[in-house]
C-alpha cells in the first residue's frame, strides 16, 4: 500500500512540475469559451511561487470584464474545452473566475504573493 501511494505522489509531482506546458492550453480554452470577456489568465499559488508539493494543484485565475451569472458552468465549460485540446483530467487544476476588481482586491489583501501571466493568444 505504501509503495502505491509513493508512486502516485511522485507521478502527481511530475505532473505539477510541468505546469508551464498545461496553462497555455487552459488560456486557449478560456479565450475560445469566454471570448473577449476573458481579459487575462494568471497562475498563482505554489506553481507561481516555485513551492509545489505533492499536495499542490495548479491555481489558475481567469480575469473577466463581467463573469457570467453561473461561474461554475463557465469554469466547467473551460475545463471541458481544455480536455478537448488535450489536457488530461489527471492534471490537478484549480480554476477561479474573477472580475478585474475582485482580482485587484485579492492581490491587495495578499492572497496572491506572486502572479504569472499566461498569454491567451
Amino acid at each position: 500500500m505504501r509503495e502505491g501511494w509513493a508512486r502516485a505522489a511522485l507521478e502527481r509531482f511530475e505532473l505539477l512540475k510541468r505546469w508551464r506546458e498545461y496553462v497555455p492550453v487552459v488560456a486557449r480554452a478560456c479565450r475560445e469559451v469566454l471570448g473577449d470577456c476573458c481579459l487575462r489568465v494568471y497562475v498563482v499559488g505554489g506553481a507561481a511561487e516555485d513551492r509545489l508539493t505533492v499536495l499542490s494543484d495548479i491555481d489558475v485565475v481567469i480575469v473577466m470584464k463581467s463573469p457570467p451569472g453561473d461561474r461554475l458552468s463557465a469554469l466547467l465549460e473551460v475545463r471541458r474545452r481544455a480536455r478537448e485540446l488535450g489536457l488530461g483530467d489527471e492534471v490537478p487544476l484549480d480554476l477561479k473566475l474573477v472580475t478585474v476588481e475582485e482580482f485587484e482586491e485579492l492581490k491587495r489583501r495578499g492572497f496572491f504573493r506572486k502572479v504569472v501571466e499566461v498569454s491567451t493568444g
